[in-house]
């Protein structure tokens, strides 16, 4: 007779927002003025891109000629990346990461390794790691934080919002480290350039499928995924967007299959004292980031249909959910 699984600890209720995020405290309302100037929000627009380029590349990240790299080989396949029917939702088109025309152009798809070697780098303060090891040491905490939750084989997995496959491939490394080959890994996005620099940085073709749709209506067949994981992308979707990609999670999951949110953490003393000119930046960039931190996302999950909810934090500035269906 099988083992009962021990019961989730009971989770404790969700943090209010930080200051510099919620609209009535007085650095909230004072942020939300201040980025309502439509020339300062410009202005703290561009100077965040620089802030985060010459961050990069003073840490050894080549920023901008990766980017080239990247784009002049992707570009080619834009068109075999693109759905024709799929089509960005309106709260998609907003203008993220100082980016005017947000995730959906060239510049941010060749930019998103890259940015995301500097934000792994920004995770561990006070230590000298070169980038690869960041990322690694990054994902390897995520993977730790979700294995407890994974009581049977994963044979088939689905990275939500994969954007350039950095979390992706990742996944597909430590699935196969776990399961031996034969792991079935896909990504899927809703922007084809970002789809496109994935398949170039997945050379080898590891991926078996990078899909163009919506997270909230991905259009696969339900009851066909183990393992669903959505790294770092509930802070750039309105709350109910996303409620809804969690609904869409509930139905492609297996019963007994596992969906895991990796993101900011509420908790985390990091983010919640953030100096005020750097999260005025960081808000200027971020539009649903008061969604994000005002939404109870365990109970959101709940209210999906997942059960034995569990929260960990993976490093000083995310946190780890983790649900079974």
């Amino acid at each position: 007779m099988a083992q009962a699984q021990p019961a989730a600890p009971a989770l404790t209720a969700a943090a209010p927002p930080p200051n510099w995020v919620a609209s009535r405290h007085p650095l909230g309302w004072l942020i939300d003025r201040l980025l309502a100037v439509e020339p300062l929000r410009r202005l703290l627009f561009l100077q965040a891109r620089q802030l985060i380029i010459r961050t990069a590349e003073r840490r050894g990240i080549a920023w901008r000629a990766r980017r080239e790299e990247l784009v002049r080989q992707a570009q080619p396949l834009l068109a075999s990346s693109t759905a024709a029917a799929t089509e960005a939702p309106p709260y998609y088109r907003a203008r993220f990461h100082a980016y005017q025309e947000g995730n959906l152009c060239w510049q941010a798809a060749g930019e998103a390794e890259q940015a995301t070697d500097a934000m792994a780098l920004r995770v561990w303060t006070g230590e000298t790691l070169e980038p690869q090891d960041a990322q690694r040491r990054l994902r390897e905490a995520i993977f730790a934080a979700i294995e407890p939750s994974l009581t049977g084989p994963v044979r088939n997995a689905l990275d939500i919002g994969c954007s350039v496959g950095v979390g992706t491939l990742a996944l597909k490394d430590w699935l196969e480290r776990r399961e031996g080959t034969g792991v079935a890994v896909d990504g899927l996005d809703l922007s084809p350039q970002m789809l496109a620099v994935a398949r170039v940085r997945d050379s080898g073709g590891r991926i078996r499928r990078w899909h163009h749709a919506a997270a909230e209506a991905t259009g696969l067949p339900a009851a066909s995924v183990d393992l669903i994981t959505l790294q770092f992308v509930c802070h750039e979707l309105p709350m109910e967007a996303t409620r809804a990609v969690l609904r869409e999670a509930a139905r492609l999951l297996r019963p007994g299959g596992v969906v895991a949110l990796v993101d900011q953490d509420p908790d985390s003393a990091v983010i919640r004292r953030l100096p005020a000119p750097i999260a005025t930046l960081l808000k200027s960039t971020e539009p649903y980031l008061a969604d994000y931190f005002s939404l109870d996302l365990p109970r959101a999950l709940e209210q999906a249909g997942f059960r034995e909810v569990r929260r960990e934090a993976c490093d000083p500035r995310h946190r780890v959910l983790v649900a079974m269906r």
